[in-house]
């Protein structure tokens, strides 16, 4: 049970973002006692692995929770285990003194095909009542599995609609770990179909978004779901309940059409548009967290170091208010309740290192004067614990990162992927991922560097593909052939037709190269600066000159759209949409095309800024027009008040936002804009667009919905057959390094 057990670690408070979030959360955790309540008297909960670390998110005291209402002992779904294996009997109670057994597992043939075999192998002498509780739906693909096993009609078949998990203020996440690996390389659609039903329920809870943008397949693909769900929906024509409950703006006169809620643009952004981004390596100070240590269901592992004298190793619980506290099983939560880690998450690195270690050194000055404070100045000085708990809670976790960033092969690897987005002689990136392979280096590593050539390349020649493939499975094992078989499949590993590359059309259109800005160091600089010492005004600042393509296109769908890109955008996989959701005479939901509507007078500076050419598009800067900042976009600000009416609307003209400004621009208040991330993203994209609407001009505040939190590491790892991981770790566990 230890593994839920979060401490005195607190969980966010979820009502300061663009949106409140606290509902979400506190539907899932009734919902989950409702699933145990269901079940009378002691119970033993098996849970999937998969479904603890989310579970973790919903109570700071799940565990104590969970025995409050009757659970008595908690498992974990292991296949090939029986229920009277040593391992789930070591503890009191037994298993055989409990009758209930409640399984709450990822609806997949795996985890059927092992509770089938659980069921099967009890003995006789066990007299219990079975239930299995799919998470976040049941499939007829489970069912069958667990009646072709004879045991479907022993147990009792629920759901529990875990859909979303908030991890902050503004971000929330599906918790689908292969979700880009199903749909790529499986051509399995159930991941956008989840993420198609969660869309639809924050429509639910916060009314119909008005205007929906996206690039990609997979976005299309989820778009038309939505459309869809919404038709099957009647109650999303009505005003959003929770968004009228909590007294939004924007409502006035939107029962009638269905709009005006809370959240005023949605932009879904396919991965598959941009496979670069998540293989650049983060070096934003959460996103090198992740990098080098794993973030995983926002906790890190963490063994605190009492650094006081005489201390030992692991001794210091480090619990205090505000996150400050030990997480479970040796992890502990990062998020924005610690005011500190809040402050350096999405600073580069080694900004944010600069500022701890200030913070450490006042702290220690002020330790060090405690000899001459008087009473009231002790204290304040002991009001000040918990946040010295945090500052030396943050350093150990920072450890790991500082010391892989002092070695030379970690700028060496930075310098050859900052060489390949701009083109630089790919013959020398290919010596270096040889050169990796020779010196043993992980696989991950040098599947990152492989897929991102090929991705910037369009493919790598033949021979030299050829080539890199025999080295790689003569380094690291011939299992791997199945990961490159999937890799090749879902095309992130491909050869070349030999016709040049468009990444070179899109980079420059797009801009996604920017000349490199040192930010200023201090506690008092803001989030850096410039060269000439004033802050920083791109988002490249946050990946030394690159400017994440993704980001580059919410960019640009924020401030003319995708029209002037359009020449750019068809190098890219999948159609670009721009569409308004509205509803005709009849009261039903209809999409049309978005048409800026023709502005006069102090509109026309917006209305010219919606032409503009793909080369002043994104425009250096925070990538934002004035005009749009300012909200003033395509007749917004005029007349309606940020809703027209039905006719409008059914003629395809809109008045809803071209720009940053969106229906909640009109009274005054940034537009709220969902980002939807189909495949993943990661966390230096998410400091990205917080990079964007902290700026003063921007108006624009973001809400991120991801199918999982990532980086290059863990979405390649999703590609790994599990026969390739089985053997790697067991039959050929020295095979991950050169040999000889």
């Amino acid at each position: 049970m230890a593994r839920l057990r979060p401490g005195k670690i607190q969980l966010p408070s979820l009502d300061s973002g663009p949106v409140p979030l606290l509902p979400i959360r506190e539907q899932a955790r009734k919902q989950l006692l409702e699933v145990i309540d269901s079940r009378r008297g002691k119970k033993a909960l098996v849970l999937d692995p998969a479904v603890s670390g989310p579970l973790g998110l919903l109570d700071a005291g799940l565990t104590d929770l969970l025995t409050e209402h009757g659970v008595v002992k908690l498992l974990y779904l292991e296949p090939g285990k029986r229920l009277d294996d040593v391992a789930y009997n070591a503890t009191e109670p037994k298993l055989a003194d409990i009758r209930s057994v409640v399984y709450l597992v990822r609806p997949t043939v795996a985890n059927a095909q092992a509770v089938a075999t659980q069921i099967k192998t009890r003995t006789k002498a066990d007299a219990h009542d079975f239930s299995v509780c799919f998470v976040p739906r049941r499939t007829i693909a489970c069912e069958r599995v667990l009646e072709e096993e004879g045991v479907l009609g022993d147990v009792a078949i629920g759901e529990y609609c875990l859909d979303m998990v908030p991890y902050d203020d503004d971000v929330l996440s599906l918790e689908l770990d292969s979700a880009f690996a199903d749909c790529v390389a499986d051509g399995d659609s159930t991941p956008l179909y989840y993420t198609a039903a969660a869309i639809t329920r924050l429509q639910a809870l916060y009314g119909v978004v008005p205007r929906v943008q996206g690039k990609g397949p997979a976005a299309t693909a989820v778009r038309d779901m939505c459309f869809r769900m919404r038709r099957e929906s009647p109650g999303l024509a009505a005003a959003p309940p929770l968004a009228a409950a909590l007294g939004g703006g924007g409502l006035a006169g939107a029962s009638g059409l269905g709009l005006g809620g809370r959240i005023d643009r949605m932009i879904l952004i396919d991965r598959e548009v941009d496979l670069i981004t998540p293989m650049m390596t983060q070096i934003t100070f959460e996103g090198l967290i992740d990098e080098v240590t794993g973030i995983k269901h926002g906790t890190v592992p963490w063994v605190a170091k009492d650094k006081r004298a005489g201390g030992a190793a692991g001794e210091s619980t480090g619990e205090g208010a505000g996150g400050g506290g030990r997480g479970p099983a040796g992890r502990t939560l990062l998020n924005s309740t610690d005011p500190f880690y809040r402050e350096f998450r999405d600073l580069p690195f080694h900004v944010a290192i600069m500022r701890l270690g200030q913070y450490v050194q006042e702290a220690r000055r002020e330790y060090s004067e405690l000899g001459s404070k008087d009473l009231s100045e002790l204290k304040s000085f002991v009001k000040g614990l918990p946040k010295l708990n945090m500052l030396d809670r943050l350093s150990d976790i920072a450890t790991p990162p500082a010391e892989r960033v002092r070695e030379q092969l970690f700028h060496d690897r930075l310098n050859q992927e900052q060489a390949i987005v701009e083109g630089y002689e790919p013959e020398a990136s290919v010596s270096f991922i040889e050169e990796l392979m020779y010196r043993g280096a992980d696989t991950m590593d040098v599947l990152r560097l492989l897929v991102l050539l090929s991705a910037v390349g369009g493919g790598l020649p033949r021979k030299q593909l050829d080539s890199l493939r025999q080295e790689l499975l003569h380094t690291y094992g011939h299992q791997h052939l199945l990961t490159l078989n999937a890799l090749e499949k879902a095309g992130l590993l491909k050869a070349s037709p030999g016709t040049k590359s468009h990444f070179s059309a899109v980079r420059k259109a797009l801009q996604l190269i920017v000349p490199e800005q040192e930010p200023v160091h201090g506690p008092g600089a803001g989030d850096g600066g410039g060269a000439g010492g004033g802050e920083p005004t791109d988002v490249s600042y946050l990946y030394k000159g690159y400017a994440p393509l993704s980001i580059r296109l919410v960019e640009a769908a924020l401030k003319t759209g995708f029209g002037p890109l359009s020449e750019a955008l068809q190098h890219l996989p999948g159609n670009a949409f721009d569409v308004v959701q509205a509803v005709d005479s009849n009261g039903m939901p209809v999409e049309k095309p978005y048409k800026p509507a023709p502005a006069s007078g102090a509109g026309a500076g917006a209305a010219g800024g919606g032409g503009a050419s793909s080369s002043g598009g994104i425009g250096s800067g925070s990538g934002l027009s004035s005009a749009t900042s300012s909200g003033n976009v395509a007749g917004l600000g005029a007349g309606a008040g940020g809703l027209s009416t039905t006719a409008s609307l059914a003629a395809g003209g809109s008045s809803l936002g071209a720009g940053v400004g969106g229906a909640g621009g009109a009274h005054g208040q940034p537009e709220t804009v969902l980002v939807v991330f189909i495949g993943g993203v990661t966390f230096a994209e998410i400091s990205a667009l917080r990079f964007i609407s902290s700026r003063p001009d921007s108006g624009v505040r973001f809400l991120v919905l991801t199918t999982r939190i990532m980086n290059g590491r863990t979405l390649l790892q999703s590609f790994i057959d599990p026969v390739t991981l089985a053997y790697s770790t067991t039959v050929a566990p020295g095979s991950g390094g050169a040999q000889g």
